[in-house]
């Protein structure tokens, strides 16, 4: 779990050139913004700060009034390290209001409306941005733009992404996913507030790419639709829209996809949508690709067995169902082997395709291969869903606000070759779960951990209606479930806020770790102590899996997750300030370490964490050999605190600068400049100044009643610290006292030392060599006490370790004896079976005979062929097994008689 390190590094506090990036020194941007931010946000949250990893860099994308701003934060941090002296105080410090160099870029984009998303395409070519309405893709320069010694704006090339569709007189816009499947990272979501899911495909090269999506789903249409021959288009302007009720619940708050399209992950993750809407609802689009995908190379082969072995699964369970006239479960079973068998046919047109082979152009990070999307049964899936939450003590209004989807873990033991399978197993990640994970975050700060036990595949709608009336009503069923497992409180009831918005941001560590954003700070949460047990009780099958079930819901009571919180801000929670929450960002960098970035009143907050790389390094280091040193060990260290920032108020321009222009009307500014005469204008000046005034010393006089409380806080600690230390020295001094009774005092130059520790070391030396002398008293005890007679079986044993000592062991001399003895020994065993074998044929012979002649004298008498062929046969085989022995005693005679010779 990680640890806080530090808070925000000083090249990122005021004064330094970083702070000047998340800062405008202009008052009106700031008031600008403070406004946009100050109104209820009715369109979700603020994700205006966003990265880009390129191969040098630790690109970051941030919104400064309705700006974007461009930099890079390892050249911040280098550039102002750079810049400190030997007392480590930055020298523009120094100089006073001295201007310092620009270290970011701005990126001119005309955008009218206030900025709410930035969010960059995977491959980090685009940028998509978004206002409340509309979308913007800017194609982003290259990261050498910013080490140039020119830092004016840049101008980069811009298209507005649906200039008739996405405008002000339509619906909000909610969200915009990069699909993970897309060639190039080129496919974008865009999912709006009346619940319209459109898919674009985008080709910088063609700007009518941008004019018209290539797929646009109404999912309150979907909901109801009864076949593929429906039209699922949304309605277009102008039209008559009908009210209904249960689409009237269906307002889309936060949306996101399965997976990530990685070779771990399972397939169907990749390519289903999953969908929040405020009255805590949750539907699943699967499976929604563009025309053209580009999948991972696991992809294909990983859905074709699931889908195999759920086809030979399903007609087991088919046939045991007619067995046993259970025709209600018999129909269900039908219903799941028809969708079994349009996924294997769907699948199976992508895998009888040639795909083309991805270009330099083209990313190919996802996969090397381009398929098309298969056409047999339609682009619009079946909309799935509303999921229900169990159990059913759940409150029935979520108020949700953001969903985070964990994939499920790719299980390659069902097509890994066996020469391959230990190499490849053992690249899985351990303690993944085999079940997706669905994390829904309420508006009042609280994280449901939902498992989908049953999984999300593709599901498609009947292609005809003739076939969907008679199932019409079975369109929503059976229901899906998802599983409470745990329910997680981030914030406590008193600092909910009816404006908050709280967020998830995933961690880049691990998959069941996550940050959670509010107006109260920022929070972290790792599922892992509890995963790993989990997956055992998933993944036991058989009579073994007997009572999973069970002891699944007894997981779920005594599951406790990881809660920490890494960050908190100082406000109330009506304050106006909590409104201007950004979600946070989380990287991982050589030079950055493990970082968490985010904004707070147009300031940057930062978190320094403790890696899971640098934690494991020591145990590492230890297992592969490493001799460990105590000595070397970190020192441990205490609570990191952040450091104190000074609040904007107290250094920030006054409005009574702009006073004369803002609040004077221009017919009284002529009154400044005479002597106050009492008039009502007079009043009117005397006023408006006065409520400026009154409003910048309460916010003055706020700021130093904190640094007061704060300052008296420091005392406090101060004092403890002293009186810790003292209690240390106190001992120490206690400690020297009692080793000075102990030591000479006249031998000023003798070794100072602890004799309470010599002591100690002196008498477990001396137990040391008690032991040591008691076991070699035991052992010759032990030594003394064997001479008892040795048993008939140990002698034999005996007996016969000499002869094989003496036939392995022995001189040239002994050798020669030796095999004379063992060929007089051979001859005689020789002669012996040759004698056995004479006799044995001579009473075979005798007793042949003599059955012929009691044949003949007792005719009445006769013995079974069957009993008579058997004893023949048994004597026979006695005589081939001599016959072989003598051959085999025969032939190693020979061999000894010519190494002999």
């Amino acid at each position: 779990m990680p640890k806080v390190l530090s808070y925000t590094p000083a090249w990122l506090s005021r004064p330094s050139p970083g702070f000047d990036l998340f800062h405008s020194n202009d008052r009106k941007l700031s008031h600008k913004a403070s406004e946009a931010g100050s109104k209820k946000d009715e369109h979700g949250a603020r994700r205006i700060l966003a990265y880009r990893r390129t191969e040098y860099c630790n690109e970051v994308f941030v919104v400064v009034g309705n700006t974007i701003r461009w930099a890079d934060l390892g050249q911040i941090k280098d550039d102002w390290e750079g810049e400190q002296d030997d007392r480590g105080v930055i020298r523009s410090i120094e100089n006073g209001h001295q201007e310092t160099e620009k270290s970011y870029r701005i990126l001119k984009v005309s955008i009218h409306e206030q900025i709410h998303h930035l969010i960059p395409s995977p491959s980090g070519d685009l940028l998509a941005v978004l206002t409340a309405h509309t979308v913007h893709i800017v194609v982003l320069p290259d990261p050498s733009h910013l080490g140039q010694a020119d830092t004016g704006p840049i101008h980069p090339k811009r298209f507005t992404l649906g200039p008739t569709t996405h405008v002000l007189s339509q619906s909000p816009i909610i969200s915009a996913l990069w699909h993970p499947l897309g060639v190039g990272g080129q496919c974008i979501i865009t999912v709006t507030k009346d619940a319209v899911v459109r898919l674009w495909e985008l080709d910088t090269h063609n700007r009518s790419s941008f004019d018209s999506p290539t797929l646009a789903i109404n999912l309150k249409k979907l909901q109801f639709g009864s076949s593929a021959e429906d039209d699922f288009s949304p309605s277009k302007i102008g039209t008559n829209r009908s009210f209904s009720l249960d689409a009237s619940d269906m307002e889309v708050v936060s949306a996101c996809f399965g997976g990530i399209a990685l070779d771990i992950e399972s397939g169907w993750c990749p390519m289903t949508l999953w969908v929040a809407m405020a009255e805590g609802d949750v539907y699943a689009l699967c499976p929604l690709l563009p025309s053209k995908i580009q999948p991972p190379q696991s992809l294909v082969p990983s859905l074709t067995t699931t889908i195999t072995a759920h086809k030979s699964y399903l007609e087991r369970e088919l046939h045991r169902a007619y067995d046993e006239n259970d025709t209600e479960q018999a129909k269900l079973l039908s219903e799941e082997q028809q969708q079994c068998e349009d996924q294997f046919e769907w699948l199976a047109e992508i895998d009888k395709q040639d795909p083309v082979l991805a270009t330099d152009e083209i990313d190919p990070s996802n996969g090397p291969f381009i398929y098309n999307r298969p056409s047999r049964l339609g682009p619009i899936p079946k909309l799935q869903g509303p999921f229900r939450i169990t159990p059913e003590e759940i409150e029935d209004d979520l108020e949700l606000s953001d969903i985070h989807v964990i994939a499920s873990r790719l299980d390659t033991r069902d097509y890994i070759d066996a020469d391959e399978s230990d190499d490849e197993l053992s690249k899985l990640p351990v303690g993944d779960l085999s079940s997706s994970v669905v994390c829904l975050l309420t508006r009042g700060g609280r994280v449901y951990v939902c498992l989908d036990t049953e999984g999300v595949k593709a599901q498609w709608l009947p292609q005809r209606k003739e076939h969907s009336k008679s199932k019409n009503k079975d369109i929503l069923s059976p229901l899906h479930d998802l599983l409470v497992l745990e329910a997680i409180d981030t914030k406590q009831v008193e600092e909910v806020s009816a404006t908050d918005w709280p967020t998830f941001t995933a961690d880049v560590h691990s998959n069941y770790s996550f940050f959670v954003a509010h107006n109260r700070g920022i929070v972290f949460l790792s599922l892992e102590p509890w995963i790993g047990k989990l997956e055992d009780e998933l993944r036991s099958n058989g009579s073994e899996g007997a009572g999973t079930e069970f002891r699944v819901d007894i997981l779920a009571e005594i599951a406790e997750s990881f809660r920490e919180q890494v960050l908190r801000y100082n406000h109330k929670a009506d304050d106006s300030h909590a409104l201007h929450i950004t979600t946070p960002v989380v990287l991982q960098d050589s030079v950055l370490g493990y970082f968490l970035l985010t904004t707070h009143d147009d300031q940057p907050q930062a978190v320094i964490l403790d890696s899971p790389f640098d934690q494991n390094t020591r145990d590492r280091d230890y297992s592969s050999g490493y001799e460990y040193e105590p000595d070397l060990k970190m020192i441990t260290q205490g609570l990191a605190k952040s450091a104190y920032q000074p609040p904007q108020t107290l250094w920030a321009e006054s409005a009574l600068a702009r006073f004369k222009d803002t609040h004077v009307q221009s017919r009284h500014k002529k009154l400044l400049k005479e002597e106050i005469r009492l008039s009502s204008a007079t009043l009117h000046v005397m006023t408006e100044a006065h409520r400026v005034l009154s409003e910048e010393t309460h916010q003055l006089g706020i700021a130093a009643s904190d640094l007061f409380r704060r300052c008296e806080r420091l005392q406090e600690e101060f004092r403890d610290q002293i009186r810790r230390a003292n209690e240390v020295a106190s001992r120490v001094e206690r400690l020297n006292d009692e080793d000075a009774d102990d030591y000479d005092e006249s031998n000023s130059n003798s070794a100072r030392g602890s004799a309470r520790l010599d002591r100690r070391l002196l008498n477990a030396r001396k137990r040391h060599d008690n032991i040591s002398a008691r076991h070699e008293a035991l052992r010759r005890k032990l030594m003394r006490a064997g001479n008892r007679e040795l048993s008939n079986k140990e002698q034999s044993w005996i007996t016969e370790t000499h002869k094989m000592a003496t036939s392995i062991l022995t001189t040239e001399d002994d050798d020669a004896i030796a095999l004379e003895d063992q060929k007089h020994d051979l001859v005689e065993r020789y002669n012996e079976a040759r004698a056995l074998a004479n006799d044995l044929v001579n009473q075979a012979r005798d007793a042949s005979k003599s059955s012929e002649s009691e044949g003949k004298s007792i005719g009445m008498f006769k013995v079974p062929p069957d009993i008579r062929k058997e004893k023949v046969g048994k004597v026979m085989a006695l005589l081939e097994r001599e016959t072989a022995l003598v051959g085999a005693v025969q032939e190693r005679l020979e061999r000894i008689s010519l190494s002999g010779s």
